[in-house]
């Protein structure tokens, strides 16, 4: 019986549905976002000469694993934040506009550092294209 007890209880919570709420899911990327804002702040100043050169392939591996959860955070169809509810009505072009950032994102973390500034371009139009479409302007 004692062995049942968690397979039980892990029934009852899923029957149940018990999972993070609506302000989880936007808290949660709200911070993904912002992680990528940090990293690629970071990347920038490496760029400018600004922080240490060293750093500059860890900051584009954290970048691009970042990158890889975006979707995931997506996914549960929570409107908020910043999202446009385009997002889940264009779910596909949405999906591919976050499949071109997360290759632009790995093509740098695996970047030789003289061809860094260029990949980063390439970022920031990933960026850049799905804000466009899919992010509530900033005021």
């Amino acid at each position: 019986m004692k062995k049942l007890l968690p397979a039980v209880l892990l029934l009852v919570l899923t029957a149940t549905g018990v999972h993070a709420d609506d302000s989880d899911a936007v808290e949660y990327r709200k911070h993904i976002m912002s992680t990528m804002d940090e990293e690629l702040a970071s990347i920038d100043m490496i760029l400018a000469n600004r922080a240490p050169a060293e750093a500059l392939a860890a900051h584009a591996r954290i970048l691009a694993i970042t990158a890889g959860t975006v979707k995931q955070a997506f996914a549960a169809n929570t409107p908020g934040g910043d999202a446009k509810p385009d997002v889940w009505a264009n779910w596909p072009d949405f999906v591919r506009h976050l499949d071109a950032l997360t290759a632009a994102t790995g093509q740098l973390a695996q970047a030789d550092p003289a061809a860094a500034a260029g990949l980063k371009v390439n970022v920031a139009t990933a960026c850049k294209n799905c804000h466009d479409q899919y992010r509530v302007p900033k005021k």
